[in-house]
């Protein structure tokens, strides 16, 4: 995904917020994130510490002239760094540990196949052993390659994702919830494998299981490959 785009996607305006309570969990995420990405630098530590000692002084105070003074400089500082989240080190961030996932899948989609793909009957209408190879190889690449995104998707901490979903949905923007829908949505719908008694998809198997059964797909979509290129040897006169 492009600088100029993810700054998009971070900077989208939000509704006007109902509670100062929903700001000040969403600094304790901060706070969370920040202190604990071995990349940020001094003034991001410090910026967490400092945010870490409002929320303090605002939740500790009794006095409650005090306690909204301290929450509204709470809020206001919280909102301030949250428009600039774009920036924050990657693991500190909505989508950052997608950022590799969805550059990819921009590269996917953005890039238009000057071969075109070819539908069974086109293959069968046009005829010879290198369309119909050329047919097999595509069919069995795409399958590869949607299975390795999505392995991508879930072993990119989409959890993590989901979490400021979950927690802080009214601080995101409206591309940044559909952007972790959508890879959801992927994860759990996508059925890859499919017998009379099951119907599977990449997000309902345990990390291994996921790992191992992916794998043995792989390889044995390269036999099928393998298989196919031999047909077509026999086939073609050298």
């Amino acid at each position: 995904m492009s600088r100029e785009k993810r700054k998009s996607i971070l900077s989208t305006p939000m509704e006007p917020l109902k509670h100062s309570d929903s700001v000040i969990a969403l600094g304790k995420r901060l706070v969370e994130e920040l202190g604990m990405e071995p990349g940020v630098d001094t003034l991001g530590r410090w910026m967490a510490h400092y945010i870490a000692e409002l929320i303090r002084k605002a939740e500790e105070t009794d006095n409650p002239g005090i306690r909204s003074e301290a929450q509204e400089k709470c809020c206001e500082t919280i909102l301030k760094l949250w428009e600039h989240r774009a920036v924050f080190p990657h693991r500190a961030r909505p989508l950052g540990n997608l950022e590799g996932v969805l550059l990819a899948i921009e590269k996917f989609r953005g890039e238009k196949n000057p071969w075109s793909v070819f539908s069974t009957e086109e293959a069968e209408r046009i005829g010879g052993p290198w369309i119909w190879f050329a047919k097999v190889v595509e069919e069995i690449g795409l399958r590869m390659c949607r299975i390795a995104t999505l392995m991508a998707i879930a072993e990119a901490s989409l959890g993590k994702e989901k979490r400021w979903l979950q927690e802080h949905k009214e601080m995101l923007s409206e591309e940044e919830i559909k952007v972790i829908q959508t890879l959801d949505s992927w994860l759990s719908e996508e059925i890859l494998w499919q017998t009379e008694q099951d119907r599977v998809s990449v997000g309902d198997l345990e990390p291994n299981e996921r790992s191992r059964r992916v794998l043995e797909e792989i390889q044995a979509s390269i036999e099928q490959i393998k298989s196919s290129f031999e047909l077509l040897l026999n086939k073609v006169k050298c």
